[in-house]
């Protein structure tokens, strides 16, 4: 088989993981965008309610709980696991990857 049959054998799935990278990485881009602003002013919100003394905040169990959620006990990362999530069974991984990060600068 020569590299001509190959890449015709491989387009379909080439091109299909591309779209499908390209779509998911714009998307995640955005929702990490509102979710970055959902959490910025969720920290204000806090901030002025504790400085007008109507709550108080443990900021060591916070950070003990978002570090347990971060990475679990074996060192995977939150990010290594969604991306295991998304790359798992794709058998066009090579176009979804090239999309996914043209999406994400696009995004």
């Amino acid at each position: 088989m020569d590299l001509s049959q190959l890449l015709v054998a491989a387009a379909p799935a080439l091109s299909f993981g591309g779209l499908a990278g390209a779509v998911v990485g714009y998307t995640a881009k955005k929702v990490t965008k509102l979710l970055a602003l959902l959490l910025g002013l969720t920290f204000i919100l806090v901030q002025v309610l504790a400085y007008q003394g109507f709550i108080t905040v443990n900021w060591g169990l916070v950070q003990s709980a978002a570090e347990q959620a971060w990475a679990d006990p074996a060192g995977a990362t939150l990010a290594d696991r969604a991306w295991d999530v998304l790359a798992a069974n794709l058998p066009f991984a090579g176009g979804f990857i090239g999309g996914f990060a043209l999406g994400f600068k696009l995004g």
